[in-house]
């Protein structure tokens, strides 16, 4: 019973010690935010400008120039080496006519206008003896230019029996066969100009009726096999009227066709417009992770003073989200200093030092 008694008072006073220990932590004070060491911070400074909205748009590619090829003359196919889909240079064959026909045209009428010129030449050796009249002279001579019309519309006919290409082409469809008779003006091939693509949208006419040049910051271009890559655009043209069942209007731009991808006619692409608000309403913007939300549902930020190195917790009205960061639609003025970087960490009152400052666009 005594060694019961001995441990029950051993604890007894074990537990008195502890006690009295954690009285005394309760009566030493934290150190004061004002003494705590500073804390690094980046700071952005606030500058109300006209807002950047986006508009995104599915836009479609065409070629920015579409040539049906055809002869002039007609006759038999005898080369036809362009295949669907295939790429050609600026002067390749596409088509060839049987020779023949248009090389015979082409002696003869060099045969005529060798002897309509001996037959000039002649006469005009007459004339000087006065053998003969002025106006058989003049009739040679009206033989001869005769002649050479006739020699040049040969050699122009032998030359539209072949079709070159006229730029740097893409084969979209072939719609012949080789060793065919054709007729003049039958369309052969179809021809796309790719050193440059043409991507149309539809825009919405209200759009149409309030978009300056003036409000553009940025047109691009994404594709969805390329999530990566972004396509800068430059506007072409847009059509006079809108379509009769969506009320949109098309307007065309145009992209670099580019080396490392077989972007073709066809294919579908997502356009993003960029345009800035009105000036005469400038919006605040400031970057997402200078942002916080509070336990009651709303938002604030930590806006730091130069005069005290201090920071301010600020509760503001968020807007909407933007590519350049989010609008604050109340609570801030132009050219004061947020933190961005490390404002988790930040209590009221607290000194920071910057660690940088960087602004709006």
């Amino acid at each position: 019973m005594r060694r019961v008694g001995g441990v029950a008072l051993w604890r007894g006073l074990l537990q008195a010690a502890l006690l009295l220990l954690l009285l005394g932590g309760c009566e030493r004070e934290l150190p004061a935010i004002a003494e705590q060491a500073s804390r690094p911070a980046k700071l952005f400074r606030v500058t109300a400008e006209p807002a950047v909205v986006q508009h995104e748009f599915v836009g479609r590619v065409e070629a920015a120039q579409t040539v049906d090829v055809s002869f002039e003359v007609g006759g038999e196919l005898v080369e036809l080496p362009v295949r669907q889909g295939q790429a050609l240079r600026p002067g390749a064959l596409v088509a060839a006519l049987d020779p023949l026909d248009f090389d015979l045209a082409v002696q003869e009428a060099e045969v005529q206008l060798r002897l309509a010129r001996q037959d000039l030449e002649r006469k005009e050796t007459l004339l000087r003896d006065r053998s003969v009249s002025q106006s058989a002279v003049d009739d040679a001579r009206a033989q001869f230019e005769l002649t050479q019309i006739r020699l040049s519309q040969a050699r122009k006919r032998q030359a539209d029996a072949r079709i070159s290409a006229p730029f740097a082409a893409y084969v979209t469809r072939r719609f012949v066969d080789n060793h065919t008779r054709v007729r003049s003006g039958e369309v052969i091939a179809r021809l796309l100009d790719l050193t440059e693509l043409k991507i149309v949208v539809s825009v919405p006419e209200e759009l149409m009726a309030t978009v300056s040049d003036d409000r553009v910051v940025a047109v691009s271009a994404r594709f969805g096999f390329l999530p990566d890559e972004v396509f800068p655009l430059t506007y072409r043209d847009n059509a006079g009227e809108a379509n009769d069942v969506a009320q949109t209007y098309d307007v065309s731009f145009t992209m670099a066709r580019p080396q490392r991808w077989n972007i073709l006619p066809g294919m579908t692409a997502s356009v993003r417009l960029e345009l800035t608000e009105s000036a005469a309403n400038p919006a605040v913007t400031i970057p997402v992770n200078a942002l916080l939300g509070d336990a009651a549902g709303g938002f604030f930020v930590w806006v730091y003073e130069p005069q005290t190195s201090k920071v301010i917790r600020r509760a503001v009205q968020a807007g909407a989200l933007l590519a350049q960061g989010i609008v604050i639609d109340s609570g801030l003025a132009d050219g004061e200093l947020v933190v961005t970087a490390g404002a988790s960490q930040l209590q009221p009152g607290m000194r920071i030092h910057a660690l940088g400052e960087t602004g709006a666009r």
